[in-house]
């Protein structure tokens, strides 16, 4: 009998190694979930049959639901958005403010208040306004991507609303919830949690005080030093340029933007564009740097995400179903900023293109969720929760616990590249242990969401990696190389605090 437990760690097992060998997330989980419909039925015919039933029992779970129609409808608002110029705008009025390098990385976080809805929006939003100030000031490409890649998942993973992380994250909360058998809200426990996202709150402490040059170790002393090579004179001296980029790029935008003959083909394609250094792995929106269709006004920007706030705010309060409240808030959302873009004579066809083109550029993760989460079903059926249980407690002091979860879920991701592939796999894992051995909860899910952290902003196959690299024009693994002694440092910092708050709170 005890054997046969031990299957139950076959599933996410065989997706763990699967894709450390082949770097592919989505065919990685995909044979995770065969091998274990396969154990479960005993027969390798019926496993395939057994298989769609896991996925699609997935579809028939109305949070399940909810949750995946959140991250495709945000991410459609996102480049509805974009069209409407809302990014352009911003980007004009924050280019008056920079004076100096320093600033100019300053300015990346600047943009939290419009870019925290998404980490690839972030990124590539914030790369577009940021980039031509970092070339002027002869900023080095490579320290622009730290800057970009290590102020975005590290900060938005700790935003309790309005982002597309805390969809997902209440989703990975709820199995591991489910798979311990114990109920209330994962929101909750996701605030709850908040204090110990050490790796967090280490690499954005160790990031700013990049900006100081004696703190600089390695390749980025070296090019804070001097200006990058490839900075030329009319990049440092011409102030002139900047300050009509913008208008320019939305005048050239305006003649280019002809009608495409393949728009049918766009509105059904879900290939995420610009994805290849990533292999496929990211699944973070990688937006593209589309033109905008209507003249750049700030207001375009702060009204959906002022609004998206204040309603996910209102209509949470007190609500049993977080997810469902966010996303009608977001459907709300989406109307006014609809009618918003519509008087201002965006046409309805031109948002819906923009809208579908947006929303598609998520299937990559809707399709992992799909794919991830039928694992942790297969594995509670095959025993699980009975193994941890008979094996586990009293074999791991629960202080060890969150130590080793954070240690792995770091291993995991760093290897595979997908930070949130990896929560999917551990938290199922992560909280039964923390609740049969006797150790927190909360910092046994912090520890599954700083472990994936690391492994998003420092895996060379990190789909965020590559995007910060591509959108900074720096070369992939000299970054990779560059960045690799802060964020380890972070994460060795990072392991032992969740040790040594593990002595002192349980």
């Amino acid at each position: 009998m005890q054997m046969e437990l031990w299957l139950s760690i076959a599933p996410p097992l065989v997706a763990v190694i699967f894709a450390m060998w082949t770097k592919q997330v989505i065919p990685s989980l995909l044979v995770g979930l065969w091998v274990g419909s396969w154990l479960y039925t005993g027969s390798l015919t019926e496993s395939l049959n057994q298989t769609l039933v896991y996925i699609t029992g997935v579809l028939t779970d109305i949070g399940n639901l909810d949750v995946l129609l959140f991250l495709y409808i945000f991410s459609g608002l996102v480049a509805l958005i974009q069209a409407a110029g809302g990014v352009q705008a911003f980007a004009q009025w924050i280019s008056t403010f920079i004076k100096g390098p320093n600033q100019t990385l300053l300015a990346s976080w600047g943009l939290l208040p419009i870019t925290f809805m998404d980490c690839g929006f972030r990124v590539v939003a914030g790369g577009a306004i940021i980039k031509p100030l970092a070339k002027r000031y002869g900023v080095a490409r490579e320290r622009l991507a730290y800057m970009l890649n290590n102020s975005s998942s590290p900060v938005i993973v700790l935003i309790p609303l309005a982002t597309t992380f805390i969809g997902y994250i209440i989703g990975v909360l709820n199995k591991g919830m489910q798979a311990a058998g114990i109920s209330g809200d994962p929101l909750a426990l996701f605030i709850q949690s908040l204090p110990f996202h050490f790796f967090s709150y280490i690499s954005i402490l160790i990031t700013l005080l990049s900006l100081i040059p004696a703190f600089n170790i390695g390749m980025m002393k070296q090019w804070i030093k001097g200006k990058q090579e490839e900075t030329t004179k009319a990049d440092i001296g011409n102030s002139g340029v900047f300050a009509t980029e913008f208008s320019k790029e939305f005048e050239e935008g305006k003649r280019e933007n002809t009608e495409k003959a393949d728009s049918a083909k766009d509105q059904t394609g879900t290939a995420m564009k610009g994805e290849k250094k990533g292999k496929g792995m990211g699944m973070k929106m990688g937006m593209d740097n589309e033109k905008p269709e209507l003249r750049p006004r700030l207001f375009n920007i702060f009204v959906p995400i002022i609004l998206l706030i204040a309603l996910s705010f209102f209509l949470m309060i007190g609500s049993e179903e977080p997810s469902r409240m966010m996303l009608q808030a977001l459907i709300i959302t989406l109307v006014v900023s609809i009618l918003l873009f519509l008087v201002q004579g965006l046409s309805l066809k031109k948002m819906t293109d923009r809208f579908i083109k947006g929303g598609n550029k998520l299937m990559t993760t809707i399709i992992i969720l799909l794919l991830a989460w039928p694992i942790s079903d297969v594995s509670q059926d095959l025993g699980l929760t009975q193994l941890i249980e008979t094996t586990l407690q009293g074999n791991i002091s629960p202080i060890w616990v969150p130590f080793l979860v954070f240690v792995v879920t770091a291993t995991v991701t760093y290897f595979i590249g997908s930070s949130w592939g990896a929560w999917a796999l551990m938290m199922p894992v992560a909280i039964p242990l923390a609740v049969t051995t006797g150790s927190s909860i909360p910092l046994a899910a912090a520890a599954v969401f700083s472990g994936g952290t690391f492994g998003d902003v420092t895996s060379p196959v990190s789909g965020m990696t590559a995007m910060s690299a591509g959108i900074a024009e720096a070369d992939h693994m000299k970054y990779v190389q560059a960045m690799a002694p802060y964020n380890i440092t972070a994460a060795v910092v990072s392991s032992l605090l969740f040790l040594g708050v593990s002595f002192l709170i349980i």
